[in-house]
């Protein structure tokens, strides 16, 4: 007869399952796709030619296939998106209810983020985006979502996300290495945070004032803690909410 474990393995409580779930990477794929495919939608509103500056993919795909090629891209989108999430259900790793919870979340720390830096720095900083007239809804939240998803796939899950992942490897076998992990991991913050800043004002035409420069780099530095607090997902529905609410308000 075989030795059976002395120990077993207690199921996580829905709290626990849900922070568990939230932070894991194809979690993190699978929910935010819905952000990248609002963006997209929103690049083939009539008029509505300048996408986000951070996006790496829809430009390339419209030189190249045109709009038949941002309606295969979309449809490609929705079928990962799916699969990802059926899988992920079946294997009890995502629920549809936690959905909504990182959605509650992600509004949580967009407002606060809306209070926080202003609060700190002194006044509120007025959100523009750009000359013409009010963008409607549906600009809105093409807008914010290819904020959301975008730059906190570049400035917070590459740059951030790549330097921490690369730390732990170097680190794995160093005394006090998980001391320098956390070290690198702060640094890395505060450097995409200053990286994201400036990429806001390449190619303007003026020098940015230091107000507006600090705001954005502080706002980089608290998608930065959420992100490494609480992943990719609660980090790109922050930031599409807080942008929601900016442009709204």
């Amino acid at each position: 007869m075989g030795k059976r474990s002395g120990r077993r393995v207690r199921p996580a409580g829905p709290v626990a399952a849900y922070f568990q779930a939230t932070r894991s990477p194809l979690v993190g794929f699978a929910v935010t796709l819905p952000l990248l495919l609002l963006y997209n939608i929103g690049l083939m509103i009539p008029g509505r030619a300048v996408g986000n500056g951070a996006d790496l993919l829809s430009g390339l795909v419209s030189r190249q296939w045109g709009l038949w090629g941002m309606l295969g891209l979309n449809a490609a989108l929705v079928v990962g998106s799916v699969a990802a999430l059926i899988w992920l259900a079946r294997k009890g790793r995502f629920a549809a209810g936690q959905w909504a919870t990182l959605i509650v979340e992600g509004l949580v720390f967009g407002v606060a983020l809306g209070l926080t830096v202003p609060w700190v720095l002194g006044h509120a900083f007025p959100m523009s985006v750009g000359a013409s007239a009010a963008p409607s809804f549906l600009e809105v939240l093409s807008i914010s979502a290819g904020a959301g998803y975008w730059e906190e796939l570049v400035f917070r899950l590459f740059l951030v996300g790549g330097v921490v992942w690369v730390a732990r490897r170097a680190f794995a076998r160093v005394r006090g290495g998980q001391v320098w992990t956390v070290v690198a991991g702060l640094v890395a913050v505060v450097v995409s945070a200053l990286v994201f800043s400036l990429a806001h004002h390449v190619g303007a035409q003026e020098v940015p004032a230091p107000y507006e420069f600090w705001y954005r780099a502080l706002a980089g530095v608290i998608f930065g803690g959420v992100f490494l607090g609480r992943g990719f997902a609660v980090a790109a529905y922050s930031h599409f909410l807080y942008d929601v609410l900016v442009m709204m308000l």
